[in-house]
């Protein structure tokens, strides 16, 4: 009887220890990064009162008899859940999100917390308010270069953020460029498409290029293009007094606009690339003016009364078929008049030679009786009919204006004649606007996107004294690029070789682009007018001694400031070129000025990230995290700290985010993972096992009580 009474004692002992357990849960439930604790409980001896025997012949086993002897704790664990995170907003206060911990230090030794709610003291040095322990990390150092690095390869050590701290001045030595030039900029090709007098459509495109021979301007040599191989442009073949017209596929010449993209200038070449005065542009076409072969008007000259007259010959050749009065085409560009005054006979003739679409030659010749201008006009207004071919044709439209048509015709003389019809208007002036002369409803106006685009930064002097640069870019072609670089108040800046040697001539190249809107080549340049594939500029430089003035004439010049030249590389390999807006920009440079430590900000890496006064930011420190392969082994001392034990495993230090440790959440703290609902049902169940053990040691003395009153 005496056993169940020790029994039941055990169970008091180890509820009362339950109840402390949760007790001290309940207590710290609002403890930051604390860790809850649950209790277990496990049999304890027991008293064999008859051993187990195996089956034997027809027997079958026996089991053992034991009477247990109460119970005791098996374990006390801390449950290492997450805690849920609380927001402070305070800079200092960090959370870790996932495995691992905080470490600390006195000097001496390490210990390590869930508690993220630091402060600093006047030194600077990350601490517990509790305790003073000293945050664990690593802090930024200087390099020769001015340079703030985080060597995390380095053993930890308190983490110290001094206010003042300052970011000594650099001098730029490469500026990145990144991000996208539009591929659509410039004149767009266009297409106007006219009628022949046949009624024949005739597509006619102009295509533009940049003049590389003003790039300071915004000029472009244009091609026009008849895409109809069937008609052919009137062009000058030179610009002489003996030019020619000739027949071309393609015209060409030069456009300038103004900043918005207006006309300011329309030239028509001539066959030499000289220009012409007149801007319209011509085909040979049948039913067009006739003309000489230069182009201009023919004269034919006559007399009366012994004076002699000039007239012009004008109108447009109309050829039909002589029965069944149908038009019918001929070579505008090969037509012949004569004019022959037989003295002896008193007979003037003239004969007219035209050529069919089969090349048949067609004359048209006629005697007058007296060779006057007005017999001439009446023959030609009531048509000249050539019988001598099938079919016979007939031929109207020619006349001999501003001389009096009794004027004799005195001409002796074959002349050249074209039929040349006058299609299309170019602009002089505003919009890019081609208009078919002839149908002024008709008509292409060519998009026009500038070429221009800049992009600028900011550049330093090694005593942080700053440049605005400027980097100019305009499109030349379908895939290459003119770049330049200037200071704000457009000082050109020098040239850097490839092979890193400093020239006098202006900072500017040329960079292109392959098919695929990727960056091809970066080092091409412009010499007289022509793209070439080498002898661009890797970069820039420039004497700060002679800002807005003519930069020092020497290589390597020897400065008079102080600072010294400043050499600038320029990496375009983030560049593209496609069909959308430019969006160019200087994404780094690694110069700065000198900056004082405004504030700091820490990351989810515990990255310290201070903020300077210059605008840039650099890493001030990192924070140390630490993983145990038995975290629940670690040997807590007080103070929401834990120390390593036996079986906690070495501490495996490193940054957050690597190696299994968890993130830093910045500005929240780790509340505790105690769940009162969870403690409370824990209590009462550790109530109600201490009064049924209290019951049974009652019940026990019961039962021995009426054992000692047998005797009465």
């Amino acid at each position: 009887m005496l056993r169940s009474m020790y029994s039941g004692i055990t169970g008091l002992r180890n509820f009362q220890d339950q109840l402390d357990v949760v007790a001290n849960n309940i207590a710290n439930v609002n403890t930051i990064g604390f860790k809850g604790s649950r209790t277990t409980f496990q049999s304890t001896l027991f008293q064999t009162l008859a051993a187990g025997n195996a089956p034997q012949d027809l027997l079958g086993g026996i089991n053992p008899m034991q009477i247990g002897l109460g119970s005791k704790i098996a374990s006390i664990d801390k449950l290492m859940t997450q805690g849920s995170p609380m927001s402070t907003g305070k800079t200092t206060d960090m959370m870790i999100q996932g495995e691992g911990f905080f470490i600390l230090s006195d000097g001496v030794g390490q210990y390590y917390t869930r508690a993220g709610n630091f402060t600093r003291d006047y030194n600077g040095f990350f601490v517990d308010p509790a305790s003073g322990m000293k945050l664990q990390g690593w802090t930024a150092r200087l390099t020769p270069d001015g340079q703030r690095i985080v060597d995390t390869n380095d053993p930890i050590g308190d983490i110290q953020i001094s206010s003042g701290q300052v970011m000594p001045a650099k001098q730029t030595s490469f500026v990145k460029l990144a991000h996208n030039l539009n591929a659509g900029v410039g004149i767009q090709d266009t297409t106007i498409v006219i009628k022949s007098t046949l009624g024949e459509n005739i597509p006619v495109r102009f295509s533009f290029e940049r003049d590389l021979n003003n790039l300071n301007q915004n000029v472009y040599l244009w091609e026009a293009k008849i895409l109809d191989t069937n008609y052919n442009f009137s062009n000058l073949a030179d610009n002489t007094s003996s030019a020619a017209l000739t027949p071309t596929q393609t015209i060409n010449g030069k456009v300038e606009l103004d900043d918005y993209g207006k006309v300011i200038n329309w030239v028509n070449y001539a066959g030499d690339d000289s220009p012409l005065s007149d801007t319209r542009i011509s085909i040979f076409d049948v039913n067009g003016n006739i003309v000489g072969i230069d182009g201009e008007p023919v004269t034919i000259g006559t007399n009366n009364n012994n004076n002699n007259n000039t007239g012009t010959l004008s109108g447009s050749i109309k050829l039909v078929d002589a029965t069944t009065n149908e038009l019918v085409y001929y070579n505008p560009e090969d037509i012949q008049l004569s004019f022959d005054y037989d003295n002896n006979n008193n007979n003037y003739s003239f004969t007219i030679t035209l050529k069919d679409s089969q090349g048949q030659t067609i004359d048209f010749n006629y005697t007058t009786n007296n060779g006057t201008v007005g017999e001439f006009n009446q023959l030609l207004s009531e048509g000249i009919v050539d019988d001598t071919t099938s079919p016979n044709y007939k031929l109207t439209g020619l006349s001999i204006k501003g001389v009096d048509d009794s004027d004799t015709i005195n001409t002796t003389t074959t002349i050249n004649l074209r039929s040349v019809r006058d299609v299309i208007q170019p602009p002089v002036a505003g919009e890019i606007k081609f208009v078919d002369m002839n149908n002024p409803t008709n008509f292409a106006t060519a998009e026009y996107i500038s070429p221009k685009t800049t992009t600028s930064t900011v550049v330093y002097d090694s005593l942080g004294n700053s440049y605005n640069v400027y980097l100019n870019f305009t499109k030349i072609n379908e895939n290459t690029w003119f770049w330049e670089a200037k200071l704000d108040d457009g000082t050109p800046l020098y040239k850097i070789t490839t092979d890193e040697q400093l020239v006098n001539d202006p900072a500017n190249g040329v960079i292109a682009f392959d098919s695929n809107g990727n960056l091809a080549a970066t080092n091409w340049s412009i010499v007289n007018g022509n793209i070439v594939q080498s002898g661009g500029t890797a970069g820039f430089w420039f004497d700060p001694a002679e800002q807005g003035a003519a930069l020092n004439p020497d290589v390597n010049p020897p400065s008079i400031a102080a600072a010294g030249p400043v050499m600038v590389s320029v990496n375009f390999q983030e560049l593209t070129q496609f069909a959308a807006p430019h969006s160019i920009a200087v994404t780094e440079q690694d110069g700065n000025a000198q900056g004082t430590l405004d504030s700091f900000a820490i990351n989810t890496n515990g990255e310290i990230i201070g903020i300077f006064s210059n605008g840039l930011t650099a890493p001030l420190g990192q924070v140390a995290l630490a993983t145990f392969n038995n975290p629940e082994g670690l040997l807590e001392v007080g103070n929401s700290m834990y120390a390593m034990s036996s079986n906690s495993g070495l501490p495996q230090i490193g940054v957050s985010g690597v190696g299994g440790r968890g993130s830093i959440i910045p500005g929240a703290l780790e509340m505790s993972n105690v769940d009162l609902a969870e403690e409370f049902t824990n209590m009462i169940i550790a109530q109600r096992g201490f009064q049924a053990n209290s019951r049974s040691i009652t019940t026990a003395d019961q039962i021995l009580n009426e054992l000692v009153n047998i005797k009465r």
